[in-house]
């Protein structure tokens, strides 16, 4: 393990800090931090900015480089993630403008309904919407969905929810996930986690059991949006996750493989030794840049063919 990752693991255990008392206490932080960070267009040179509104009123952020052809061939739906219930838009830009540099490729991210106020499902149902806008501009198989931690759980019940629909609506033609996070579905899957928490952080298992009640915000909402195992993933998109060997949220990374590959689905998960979560999301170290650098690969790849 790198010098670098090695700090940042430890910054990661100072900044988690003791576990949460409660969910409330949880929506309490995140309520602060979105009342300090509310959503304004970026207004700065490092790219092309523009920003639509989708069916469901929320604001959609489209970037494009500066430094490439304005005659992009493929589109990215990004779903940032921070528990679905923090408003960290500004801290992903730096990842959305790396995707858009690197690879060309237009990309889309949502400003969805947080968990603060609206169940998950609301914000898996503006992924929804915002991919099918993205389907305006570019066929499915020039499409790739990707997010970070809740983001990439978004990203799984958002496949789940194009074969519930059955809209006949193509699936995109890859996904890639960074520390996806969610619930064990069973009690040997929350005894897995339990046992693999030892590694992490403290107080990110706490995190998980407050899940549910986060998610729900007081409604019914389908499983699949809480648990990624139940997820349908007939027909999905080739699928890259990403975990770090050492956190909390790997132990989901056995059960959604098995899941995949019952639905007949082609997926490829990668456990980093020593990391963090979400390491392989922006490349912060000698690990995460390999990592990186590979999904960037994978996504300029669907540019390039024809």
């Amino acid at each position: 393990m790198s010098f670098t990752a090695r700090m940042a693991k430890v910054f990661m255990n100072l900044m988690t800090g003791r576990p949460a008392g409660s969910a409330e206490e949880l929506l309490k932080k995140a309520r602060k931090y979105n009342d300090k960070n509310p959503f304004v267009k970026p207004s700065d040179s490092k790219a092309v900015y523009r920003v639509e509104k989708i069916r469901d009123g929320s604001d959609l952020l489209i970037v494009r480089s500066k430094k490439r052809s304005d005659n992009a061939n493929c589109a990215v739906l990004f779903i940032f993630g921070a528990g679905g219930s923090m408003n960290a838009w500004k801290p992903h830009l730096m990842m959305v403008r790396n995707i858009a540099d690197k690879t060309g490729a237009e990309v889309f991210m949502p400003l969805y309904p947080l968990c603060t106020d609206a169940p998950v499902s609301a914000s898996v149902e503006t992924a929804y919407d915002t991919y099918k806008r993205i389907m305006n501009d570019y066929p499915p198989e020039k499409v790739v969905i990707t997010g970070d931690s809740s983001g990439g759980a978004c990203c799984l019940a958002l496949v789940s929810m194009l074969n519930r629909l059955d809209e006949e609506i193509i699936m995109p033609k890859l996904a890639i996930l960074h520390s996806p996070s969610g619930v064990p579905h069973n009690k040997d899957a929350w005894e897995r986690m339990r046992e693999q928490s030892k590694k992490d952080a403290p107080g990110t298992f706490s995190m998980v059991e407050f899940f549910p009640e986060i998610c729900a915000h007081g409604e019914k909402v389908p499983d699949y949006m809480i648990h990624p195992a139940l997820g349908d993933y007939r027909n999905a998109p080739e699928t890259y996750v990403y975990y770090s060997a050492d956190e909390t949220l790997a132990s989901l990374g056995r059960d959604l493989e098995k899941a995949f590959i019952s639905a007949g689905s082609k997926v490829h998960v990668h456990y980093e030794p020593g990391m963090v979560h979400c390491y392989s999301s922006y490349p912060a170290c000698k690990e995460s840049k390999t990592a990186c650098n590979e999904w960037l690969d994978l996504i300029s790849k669907v540019i390039g063919e024809d």
